[in-house]
């Protein structure tokens, strides 16, 4: 009987243990959490730009969140966006408490320089198509003014032909024949030598223009080098094949 009681209670005990250690545990838990929520706050970061900034956390941690619990006291950040300056402040987190930080990263110097060297490649480029186009039209319409004087002193000519051979007049015929014929003939020489000249300019002009708009299109624009993503690169240890690492200095501007 003794025997009998005593393995009921012991089977009593082994029952009731693992229930009175998961309530210990969930007793723990429960009591803990508010004190852990109590010692951190939150941090909201409003960036511009918004969309794919990267922030380095103490020095040591890089990441894209907007939103970062963080334990009570100072902490660094080191914001960076492409195209833009690296931005350094530290940040007093409040336990239980939630703050906003704007910041606006500014344009590094090498982004508005690559603008300005972009701006001046494409005015070169639009000179370099405009300057033959415009010289290539002057030159199309001198061909068509000669073709027009060439025409007309064709014509010219051969209504002289025309009433030389038709007319009764003995005066008028001498007239022609000493005068009008030969003048006549040396404007249309002259025009057909002008046509010829102004023909040919207007083909190397246009095949210069062709060359020049080939040219353009197939020069490539200035490169971006975004040094300061080398900079916040090097903020945090990353090393490579190699084991080597590199490590920059962001600019520092306080904000409050």
């Amino acid at each position: 009987m003794r025997t009998s009681r005593g393995v009921r209670r012991s089977g009593q005990a082994g029952a009731g243990g693992p229930i009175t250690a998961f309530l210990l545990v969930w007793s723990v838990c429960f009591l803990v959490q508010p004190a852990i929520a109590q010692t951190t706050g939150q941090l909201r970061l409003v960036v511009d730009p918004g969309h794919d900034f990267q922030v380095i956390l103490d020095g040591a941690h890089r990441m894209q969140e907007r939103v970062l619990d963080l334990s009570e006291g100072n902490h660094r950040l080191q914001l960076w966006a492409p195209t833009r300056r690296i931005v350094d402040t530290t940040v007093y987190v409040r336990a239980g408490s939630s703050r906003e930080l704007v910041v606006r990263l500014p344009y590094s110097a090498e982004f508005l320089a690559h603008q300005q060297e972009v701006k001046r490649f494409r005015e070169r480029l639009w000179l370099n198509k405009a300057l033959p186009t415009v010289a290539t039209v002057g030159a199309a319409a001198w061909t068509t003014a000669a073709y027009l004087d060439y025409r007309k002193a064709g014509r010219q000519l051969r209504d002289d032909k025309d009433l030389y051979t038709t007319s009764a007049d003995p005066g008028e015929i001498a007239e022609l024949k000493n005068d009008g014929i030969p003048a006549h003939q040396d404007d249309f020489r002259r025009s057909k030598v002008m046509l010829g000249v102004s023909t040919g300019v207007f083909a190397v002009a246009a095949a210069y223009t062709i060359w020049s708009y080939r040219r353009a299109d197939r020069t490539p624009l200035p490169l971006f080098d975004d040094r300061e993503k080398v900079r916040f690169d090097g903020l945090v240890w990353l090393p490579g094949p190699d084991g080597r690492g590199v490590w920059a200095a962001g600019l520092t501007i306080p904000l409050r």
